[in-house]
């Protein structure tokens, strides 16, 4: 029981500072002047396509994993 709490606690705070760190990418790219509207517009892209593959991916093995048939658990 104690695992799992640690496990959620674990992934909550990974997904905040994940989070927070993707917000001030977004916010440096994009107050830059330096850098020209081309390249802010492809890095913005590049950034939420990886977004997308990753929620993809992460949706892709929950799927997976709850259509397994067998439990691979040894007693």
């Amino acid at each position: 029981m104690l695992k799992k709490i640690g496990t959620i606690i674990l992934f909550l705070s990974l997904a905040l500072l994940l989070g927070a760190g993707v917000y001030h990418l977004f916010m440096a790219i994009i107050y830059d002047p330096g850098l020209p509207l081309l390249i802010k517009i492809a890095l913005l892209g590049l950034i939420i396509a990886l977004i997308v593959i990753l929620i993809a991916l992460i949706k892709e093995r929950r799927e997976d994993k709850k259509n397994e048939k067998y439990d691979h658990r040894e007693y």
